[in-house]
């Protein structure tokens, strides 16, 4: 159930940011345009272009934490086998969410105080670009625990 729910996640996170890059690509040809052909620069787009990047990029992040594409020292952990590689394994991805859970919390302060401010071009709340911070945690989050729960089934399969 677990794994079925972070398989339709890991597959909605990819969409979301092919369509976060592909928005920011039409934003920003778009700017191009009003700026050199037009001779008449927007305000917002760059202001947009930057929040999809924001939300693209953490969002993101956590589908490559899922598969294993964050950089890591792995001299350690692939030599252990058995128990030792589980227990490695839980000790590592308890830590990160132990580190996750303070950033939930300070993400979460944070877009509590900005929640009532404005952004200068779109005018939307200051809560919103901060929000990548949160939700993406949470997400990394609950990869880590689908990592952990793998990496017991394949200890235990062998």
């Amino acid at each position: 159930m677990f794994a079925c729910t972070a398989l339709w996640l890991s597959r909605a996170i990819k969409s979301l940011v092919a369509l976060s890059m592909l928005s920011i690509l039409v934003i920003v040809c778009v700017q191009v345009f009003c700026r050199f052909v037009l001779g008449d620069a927007l305000s917002w787009p760059e202001e947009a272009a930057r929040f999809l990047m924001i939300w693209g990029l953490m969002v993101g992040g956590a589908f490559a934490f899922l598969n294993g594409e964050h950089t890591g020292i792995q001299i350690l952990s692939s030599r252990l086998k058995g128990r030792m590689a589980i227990a490695n394994s839980v000790l590592i991805h308890g830590l990160i969410l132990v580190f996750l859970g303070c950033l939930i919390y300070g993400g979460w302060q944070e877009m509590s105080i900005l929640m009532r401010f404005k952004t200068g071009a779109l005018g939307i709340s200051k809560a919103v670009p901060y929000g990548a911070i949160p939700i993406s945690a949470v997400l990394y989050g609950l990869f880590a625990i689908v990592l952990i729960v793998r990496r017991i089934r394949i200890e235990r399969a062998q």
